[in-house]
Parts: C-alpha cells; sequence; structure tokens
C-alpha cells in the first residue's frame, strides 16, 4: 500500500476507503456522499476529506468542486490505455534484465502463485502487484518503479472488477501464465521472455475489456 504522509485518522480513513475501492464494494462510477460517508464510516469530515484527496491523487476518486465525488470510472479507453503502457514497458524491460533476477525469489514468487491458487481474488491480485513490481524494480529506476507502482493498483482494481463480472473462473490460467514467466526468466530465454509476458497482458486485457464492455458505465 502507498505511504501516506496525513494524520493518523485520516490513515484510518484512507485505508477504510482504500479497502472499499480496491474489493469493488465501491464500484466505479459509483458516487459517493461526503454526509453519508461520515455515517457509515464513523470518521469526521476532515480525515474523510484528507482521505479522499490522497486517493485522487492515486487516480481512485474523481473529485468536482461544488458537484460531487465518484469512484474513478474505468472505460474501454482507459483499459486500452493501461494495457498499452505495459506492453510497451514490461517485455522490454524484463527481457534487458534476465540475467539480473535472483534465482531464488523467482522460485519462491512460482511457489507463492501456486500456494495462492485457492485464495481470495484481492490477494492473488496484490501478489500479481507485488510480482510485476519486482520484476520492474530490478532498473533501479525510482520513477519508473513509483509510476510502474501505481499503474498496478489500477491493474489490480480492473481484475478485481472483471473477476466480479466475468462468469470465467481464470485461476488456472493465471497461474499457468505466470509459472511460464517465471520458467523462461529462470531459462533467461528471452524469445520464451517476451512472448509469456505479452500473452500474459493480452491475455488479462481481453478479460478487462469483456468485463468493461459487458458491464457499461
Amino acid at each position: 500500500m502507498p505511504e501516506k504522509q496525513i494524520r493518523p485518522m485520516a490513515n484510518q480513513a484512507y485505508d477504510y476507503l482504500y479497502q472499499k475501492i480496491m474489493r469493488c464494494e465501491y464500484l466505479p462510477g459509483q458516487e459517493l456522499n461526503e454526509k453519508l460517508l461520515v455515517e457509515e464510516t464513523g470518521f469526521g469530515r476532515t480525515p474523510l476529506r484528507e482521505a479522499l484527496l490522497l486517493l485522487q491523487k492515486e487516480g481512485m476518486v474523481d473529485i468536482f468542486p461544488r458537484k460531487g465525488m465518484r469512484i474513478s470510472l474505468m472505460t474501454e479507453k482507459s483499459v486500452k490505455d493501461l494495457y498499452q503502457t505495459r506492453k510497451l514497458i514490461e517485455p522490454t524491460v524484463i527481457e534487458e534484465y534476465k540475467t539480473l533476477y535472483s534465482k531464488g525469489r523467482l522460485i519462491q514468487y512460482q511457489q507463492s502463485f501456486q500456494q495462492s491458487a485457492d485464495a481470495p481474488d484481492l490477494d492473488r491480485f496484490l501478489l500479481d502487484i507485488d510480482f510485476h513490481a519486482y520484476l520492474i524494480s530490478i532498473t533501479d529506476n525510482k520513477i519508473l518503479m513509483e509510476m510502474y507502482n501505481r499503474l498496478m493498483l489500477i491493474q489490480a482494481r480492473l481484475a478485481m472488477y472483471a473477476a466480479l463480472k466475468n462468469a470465467v473462473n481464470a485461476r488456472e490460467d493465471d497461474l499457468a501464465q505466470h509459472c511460464a514467466i517465471i520458467d523462461a526468466l529462470l531459462r533467461e530465454n528471452e524469445h520464451d521472455i517476451r512472448d509469456t509476458v505479452i500473452l500474459h497482458i493480452n491475455y488479462s486485457m481481453i478479460r478487462s475489456l469483456n468485463a468493461i464492455q459487458n458491464n457499461p458505465q
């Protein structure tokens, strides 16, 4: 979870709202009412406003002065932009830095993915965030890592939304794709690395687009 430089009550309000948004208990496009949030959460207006402003900076809440607030939308355009960005960055970085990844850590991730087969959806998606963040962190590029962490938070919320809206259970496919990426990295096979990463991103994109298109907002 992102570091938060805000007061304790605002931290608690942030955590509450963050979990609601990430679990899609507050759905994309849902309007927020400050008075109702105060009644629901028991937090005061000031900590709630501080938390909402931080969530706005992270792209999870839209605030319209004197008009209202809503959970940020997920549109077909925003989904395509997300995955285009991932495809521009991930395959190139992972292929370029393939010899620098820790074999031991890759095996640990492989075991974690296998053990998460029956875990709650959000736990699996947060493991996915951690794995892909590690793959990018090998660059030691602070700007890139911070940008990618924000990107993958959006990805996790989108994945959660797709899991709620799609009838297809993709757990086995996700596990197989992550293990294929790890196997290619362990072998340092640049062609398989690129192919497995792109396959994984494309598969996730199709599932996400289906969720958005079948549930217009």
